[in-house]
């Protein structure tokens, strides 16, 4: 004799399959905002500005969107000659946002902070 199938069936296998992706999602999910929240502060492991730039300049940091608070309390940007604070500072202004590579061209020429 031939079993029909439970009507139920695709219901739990239709909920079984939603579980697991649901439960997949949540752990990259998890994964990646730990990894994204690691490399916060590109400067983190920088004692100066010129170790930054260089990482920089190398491909090795990049943000496009830096914390303009954690950025100007930080010990690579505090102990920074004034030229090349005012330039950030003045490029922050101006876009309302700082990117890495704001960051490396006002240590290369301070007077990029008046350039638009």
């Amino acid at each position: 004799m031939v079993k029909l199938m439970n009507k139920k069936q695709p219901v739990k296998t239709i909920f079984l399959l939603a579980s697991m992706f649901s439960l997949t999602f949540g752990v990259l999910l998890l994964a990646t905002g730990g990894q994204v929240y690691a490399a916060k502060n590109i400067w983190a492991s920088d004692k100066t500005m010129e170790e930054l730039v260089k990482k920089i300049d190398k491909g090795k940091a990049s943000d496009d969107s830096m914390n303009w608070k954690d950025f100007k309390n930080s010990k690579v940007f505090k102990q920074e000659d004034s030229e090349t604070k005012e330039c950030i500072e003045k490029r922050q202004d101006l876009s309302n946002n700082l990117a890495d590579y704001e960051v490396l061209h006002c240590f290369k020429d301070s007077d990029y902070g008046y350039k638009s």
